[in-house]
C-alpha cells in the first residue's frame, strides 16, 4: 500500500514520539509511508530523530502557538495533500490530526482516523485560565465530529474512547491499544543506573513524559514531606506552558526542592537509562476526560523495564491492567502506596512479561489489518 500519515505534530522534532512514530516505521519496511511534516517552531531547535518514512515537509509559516500553526497553514497544507495523493497514488491516508484531515476529505482517497484521546479536551487544554481554550475546544468538537463521520474506520486506543464515540454514533471503531518498544526499553541494574545519574543510596520515584497541565505532579510533590529519602526524579520538556516552573515552585514553597531532580530535554533513545533508576515509575494525570478515557504509552515503558507502576486511578487503566498496577486517589493513598511497593519484593520479569503482550511490532500487524480492509 502507498499510505499517506497526517500526525497530530512535528513528526522527528517533537521530543516525545507517539504511537504512530513507532506503528508506521514498523509498517515502512512493507509499505510507502508518506507523512505530511508539520515544522512547528517550537520544536525546531531539538534535533531530529531517524524515521523509516518519507517525509513531505508542509506548513512555511513558522508559529509556536499549535492551533494558530495549523490555521495559518491549512491553505498550505492542503495543497501538499493534493499533490501527494497524485504524485504518489495513496491508496489511503490515516490521520489524527483536526484540521488538515478536514482539509483531506475531499481527496476521495479512503481516510482512517486514529482518535488517540478526547481530542477535543486535548486541544484546549494548552490554554489554561484563557477564554481562548474553550472556544478552541468547541472548535474541535465540531470539525472532529465531522472528520469522524466521513471516515472509512475509526480506530481508537481503549474501549472506554469507543464507548465514547458510540454515543455521538460513531461506528466502525476498532480498539488497538497504545504499546512499547520492548527492545529499546528493557530491564537493567538499579544500583549501576542510579550511579550513573548521581543517585546511589535513594529511593526514586520517577516520571518521563510531556510537563503540561493535564499532568498530576502536584499531589507526588505535595506528598514528599511525608517520604523522606525519596527523590522525586522528572524527566521530560515542558511543551506550551510553564508548568514545569509551577511544579518547581511548588517543590520550592513546601521545602522539598532538594527532593526533585528535573532532567530537562533528553534523546527518547537514552530514557531506558533513567527508567532504570527508578524504584517506581509514576503515572500522575488530573481527572479529566483526555485522562480518565485513553491509557497513555508510559505505563507501558516502565514494565518494560521491570519496574512497577503507580498510578493516579483511571477506569481504563484499571479495566485494562487491573491489579498488576497501583493506584493512588489523593496524597494520603499516595504515600500509603508508594510504601506498600517499595516494601513488596522486586516483580521485573513478571511486569517486563505484561508489557510484551503490548509490544508495537505486535500492535502494528493489527494497524495494517485495519488499513487494508479499509482500502
Amino acid at each position: 500500500m502507498n499510505i499517506l500519515v497526517i500526525p497530530t505534530t512535528d513528526w522527528v522534532r517533537h521530543p516525545v514520539p507517539n504511537r504512530l512514530n513507532f506503528i508506521f516505521d514498523s509498517l515502512a519496511g512493507r509499505h510507502k509511508v508518506f507523512v505530511l511534516h508539520f515544522p512547528l517552531k517550537q520544536f525546531r531547535d531539538n534535533p531530529p530523530r531517524s524515521t523509516s518514512c518519507t517525509l513531505m515537509k508542509s506548513g512555511p509559516v513558522p508559529v509556536s502557538d499549535p492551533s494558530l500553526f495549523y490555521l495559518l497553514n491549512s491553505p498550505f497544507h492542503f495543497l501538499a495533500i493534493r499533490k501527494l495523493v497524485r504524485k504518489e497514488q495513496i491508496d489511503v491516508i490515516l490521520s489524527a490530526n483536526i484540521l488538515p484531515s478536514f482539509l483531506a476529505n475531499g481527496t476521495g482517497v479512503p481516510i482512517v482516523f486514529d482518535y488517540l484521546d478526547h481530542l477535543e479536551e486535548s486541544a484546549s487544554v494548552y490554554y489554561p485560565d484563557s477564554k481562548v481554550g474553550p472556544l478552541i475546544q468547541k472548535g474541535v468538537r465540531v470539525i472532529a465530529r465531522y472528520n469522524l463521520r466521513h471516515a472509512r474506520a475509526v480506530i481508537t486506543v481503549t474501549n472506554e474512547l469507543k464507548d465514547y464515540l458510540a454515543g455521538i454514533e460513531i461506528g466502525n471503531v476498532a480498539v488497538i491499544p497504545n504499546g512499547v518498544d520492548t527492545t529499546l526499553l528493557r530491564p537493567s541494574d538499579k544500583e549501576s543506573a542510579k550511579k550513573r545519574l548521581g543517585l546511589e543510596g535513594k529511593i526514586v520515584v520517577g516520571y518521563v513524559g510531556s510537563l503540561e497541565y493535564w499532568v498530576d505532579l502536584e499531589t507526588a510533590v505535595d506528598a514528599l514531606p511525608e517520604l523522606p529519602g525519596v527523590v522525586l526524579l522528572v524527566v521530560g520538556p515542558g511543551l506550551f506552558t510553564d508548568y514545569s516552573r509551577y511544579i518547581a515552585g511548588r517543590a520550592k514553597s513546601l521545602g522539598v526542592e532538594e527532593q526533585i531532580i528535573f532532567s530537562g530535554v533528553i534523546p527518547y533513545q537514552e530514557i531506558n537509562r533513567y527508567i532504570a533508576a527508578m524504584d517506581i515509575g509514576l503515572n500522575p494525570l488530573k481527572p479529566m476526560k483526555k485522562n480518565e478515557y485513553a491509557a497513555g504509552g508510559k505505563v507501558f515503558n516502565y514494565l518494560s523495564c521491570g519496574r512497577p507502576v503507580l498510578s493516579s486511578r483511571m477506569i481504563s487503566l484499571e479495566r485494562l491492567l487491573g491489579n498488576d498496577l497501583f493506584y493512588y486517589d489523593d496524597i494520603s493513598s499516595f504515600v500509603i502506596q508508594t510504601k506498600r511497593i517499595l516494601d513488596q519484593d522486586e516483580k521485573e520479569e513478571y511486569y517486563r512479561a505484561i508489557a510484551m503482550r503490548f509490544d508495537w511490532n505486535l500492535l502494528a500487524q493489527t494497524y495494517e489489518s485495519m488499513l487494508k480492509d479499509a482500502v
